[in-house]
């Protein structure tokens, strides 16, 4: 492709520490390709986010560019902790496997689990009370003796004698950053998705001597419950250069997305130029055609798969059904009906009653949590059937054969990231843009909230439904476009 004039700057600059702002849509891994390809003889070391990116990325770049992400740097660490058995020594721990060990509650399993993953995605040298989940160490009556947990399911980890507690794959990349590693064999580094690195590999990738070129969307920094800090603004950048020309929606959402983040966003000055609908934008769906439904919490994507049963019409849910939680749906359904024994969720099976559940979502600003007492409430018995009328209805579809099928997709906006659909419906459980009748005043707003629907709006290319308190704002606001 003919590349634009803000792409010919990037492409361009000698800046030893570039910083890109890549709005939604706008063309930043063909940006990087072609900012590579101007470098031949420059040995360039792309740095992925995750696997699924980097084997995209590996696919596109040229021979002068190793396409890594951040943990396959990082696995000579663990080869040098477990030599031939690092393979089977680094993997998934569960609870269960804590609690049996340690002989401790699965919730206290849990906490220390938690703590350990928010341990190694920073920079602090030890495992302390900072690093506990809030939400489960207040269910526990010694936060002391969780921390003396956390360090010792830690010990065991690392040790290479150890047969039963596995170490994560964010603990190897932990051990790596802190022996503050040199990047050797590469000329330049270009970071992909710079806002969703966590000061732990943001740390790695700023002590590089190299010149560095980070690229992502503040906007699009949606991950701060897994630690992740928006390094794109924290990047000390000798030049900042904008990606604004969107290639895969028009006019319609570029219009949406300014709406919203020049008016919540401070400082926002680059609005998005839509480029890439030739048609204009519908504000309809036609549920005829495949079309996604994206929300913001778990639960309301089971609400929403739940309305769509009467269309008889295949379902995917983005990522498998197991993603979703509804087993955890079946678990507080389960803890309404007094079905103790059968709930598998430690932290649910932590309340004495689903009174006190309703207690802390009433008490609480989660919206996971809130929409999950309301589900229990609004669908009762009725629940169990639900799921498994929901679960039956899914169809296992690759990427590569999505042009072919015809039914609805569902994610949440977090599992939506980086896709993108012709025809999206936006659920009801986004940001509230009213309280009481009253607008509310960006200082009123998380801003993480404010990304999050910039997030899933910006999935469409063609037609959107909007959610309705947006849609409200839009028209009080006399936004929404013609």
């Amino acid at each position: 492709m003919q590349l634009t004039s803000e792409q010919q700057r990037i492409v361009l600059s000698s800046a030893a520490r570039l910083a890109v702002q890549a709005g939604a849509g706008a063309a930043k891994t063909t940006t990087l390709c072609a900012y590579a390809q101007a470098r031949p003889r420059s040995r360039v070391l792309y740095v992925a986010f995750n696997k699924a990116i980097q084997l995209e990325a590996a696919a596109r770049m040229p021979a002068n560019v190793s396409a890594r992400t951040t943990h396959s740097l990082a696995w000579r660490k663990a080869r040098e902790l477990f030599g031939d058995r690092a393979g089977e020594r680094v993997g998934s721990t569960y609870p269960s496997t804590v609690s049996r060990a340690f002989g401790c509650t699965p919730l206290a399993a849990t906490a220390a689990l938690q703590a350990i993953q928010k341990w190694c995605g920073s920079l602090e040298v030890e495992l302390g009370s900072e690093h506990l989940p809030v939400d489960v160490a207040s269910r526990l009556p010694d936060p002391a003796g969780l921390v003396a947990l956390a360090r010792a399911v830690w010990k065991r980890m690392v040790d290479a004698n150890e047969h039963e507690i596995r170490l994560t794959h964010d603990g190897y990349l932990k051990l790596y950053q802190m022996d503050r590693p040199v990047l050797r064999g590469f000329d330049l580094i270009a970071v992909d998705e710079a806002q969703d690195l966590n000061p732990c590999t943001f740390d790695i990738m700023c002590r590089q001597t190299v010149p560095v070129v980070m690229v992502g969307d503040a906007a699009q920094a949606i991950y701060s419950f897994r630690g992740s800090t928006n390094a794109l603004t924290l990047f000390e950048a000798d030049e900042r250069l904008p990606l604004t020309r969107s290639f895969r929606f028009g006019r319609g959402i570029a219009q949406l997305a300014n709406a919203l983040l020049g008016h919540f966003r401070h400082g926002f000055d680059q609005p998005l130029v839509g480029a890439g609908a030739p048609q204009r934008t519908r504000f309809t769906v036609d549920t005829g055609k495949a079309f996604a439904v994206i929300a913001r919490t778990n639960a309301v994507v089971f609400e929403e798969a739940v309305a769509f049963l009467d269309l008889n019409r295949r379902f995917h849910f983005v990522g498998g059904t197991e993603g979703y939680k509804l087993e955890k749906t079946l678990d507080a359904y389960r803890l309404w009906v007094g079905e103790r024994g059968l709930m598998r969720d430690p932290y649910l099976r932590s309340f004495g009653s689903f009174d006190e559940l309703v207690g802390l979502a009433e008490a609480s600003e989660e919206p996971e949590l809130r929409q999950l007492v309301r589900v229990v409430c609004d669908y009762g018995h009725q629940i169990p059937r639900l799921i498994e009328d929901i679960r039956a209805r899914h169809t296992d579809v690759p990427k590569h054969a999505w042009a072919d099928f015809d039914g609805i997709y569902f994610c949440t906006a977090h599992k939506a990231k980086g896709l993108e659909f012709e025809q999206v419906w936006l659920a009801d459980d986004f940001m509230r843009f009213f309280e009481n009748g009253c607008e509310l005043r960006p200082d009123q707003v998380d801003q993480e909230e404010v990304n999050i629907l910039y997030v899933a709006l910006t999935r469409a290319r063609a037609a959107i439904r909007l959610n309705e308190s947006f849609d409200d704002w839009l028209r009080h606001r006399r936004l929404l476009p013609g």
